[in-house]
């Protein structure tokens, strides 16, 4: 018998790893296995796998975990719809509160909220994430985008019914599996098979814990939708330009405004020559003492040179002979 259980266990699948025995031997309480084909046997001709197997044909037990994802109607199109709305408003905190009534009226919830405020403490912007019931989601849409001045909506949406049912299946198989290796624990004899069963039950209730958390995932974003709104406050509107009026206002208006015209002319011609005029500056200082320097020295000559040139004119004058007698 004890070959026989092993053999099973193999059968259902190879390999084995460590888990923690009492943990899963509670699991045989919620696992359907033919219970009544094994004490018939009262153990005598031995327990196969076959035997195990007849817990195939009957369906996981009421209290199996994960069962309140199993509400999925898997004949209506399963849809994860998102979408987003960017409003902008004078009062972002009244348009807030317009945005929570929507939802209130169609029984969802306001997941996140976040806000900004000003230096006055009003609500300058304000970021929401809404979820919704799918069958809603369409009809929130556009009661948010009449809430206030719509400047941006988007919405998108992604068919999973192929996942939908393809998890649902899955999940199907993976329970009957858990039930066969439930029911070849109930039977184990030795600690060695205990070891061998619950290394394989540990593997395959992973497996199915991982199947029900997408399952519940898929629940989730199909039944209810997710839509991002955000909230901005309305800028100054820019008042039209008017016509240039006629007369003495007009003369006086246009007059001013070539003045600032003019007047940044001459600012922006002295901002562009003031580099230029330092540079001219700096460069003047050595220049001017070079130029003086040089003057000096041509003063100098020109006062060596008249000092030389009357000197010998008196000279001459004083050696040449007078007049001859008559």
């Amino acid at each position: 018998m004890a070959v026989l259980l092993t053999a099973g266990v193999a059968a259902c699948s190879g390999g084995s790893s460590d888990s923690a025995a009492t943990e899963d031997v509670s699991m045989t309480q919620r696992a359907p296995a033919d219970d009544s084909g094994a004490e018939s046997d009262g153990g005598a001709a031995g327990t196969t796998e076959g035997e195990a197997g007849a817990a195939d044909d009957k369906p996981a037990g009421p209290a199996s975990p994960g069962r309140q994802a199993d509400e999925l109607d898997l004949d209506a199109p399963a849809i994860i719809a998102t979408g987003t709305v960017s409003l902008r408003a004078d009062d972002v905190a009244a348009a807030r509160l317009a945005v929570r009534k929507v939802v209130d009226g169609v029984g969802g919830r306001v997941a996140e909220q976040e806000a900004a405020t000003d230096d006055d403490g009003d609500v300058s912007d304000a970021r929401l994430v809404l979820r919704v019931p799918s069958r809603s989601f369409s009809g929130v849409i556009d009661a948010l985008e009449d809430v206030a001045e719509l400047t941006d909506s988007t919405t998108s949406e992604r068919d999973v019914s192929a996942e939908v049912v393809d998890v649902e299946a899955r999940l199907r198989a993976q329970r009957k599996s858990v039930a066969r290796i439930e029911a070849l624990l109930a039977r184990a004899q030795s600690l060695e098979q205990i070891v061998t069963i619950e290394s394989q039950l540990a593997t395959r209730q992973a497996d199915l814990d991982a199947l029900l958390a997408r399952q519940a995932q898929l629940a989730d974003q199909t039944g209810e939708s997710t839509i991002n709104v955000y909230l901005s406050r309305a800028g100054e509107r820019e008042e039209p330009e008017r016509e240039d009026a006629d007369g003495f206002l007009g003369g006086l208006k246009q007059g001013w405004d070539s003045f600032v015209d003019g007047t940044t002319a001459v600012l922006t011609v002295v901002g562009f020559a003031v580099p230029w005029l330092l540079l001219l500056a700096v460069l003047a200082v050595p220049g001017r003492m070079l130029v003086h320097r040089v003057r000096r020295r041509l003063r100098a000559q020109s006062a060596v040179d008249a000092t030389g040139g009357g000197a010998g004119g008196a000279g001459g004058g004083a050696g040449s002979p007078g007049p001859a007698a008559s």
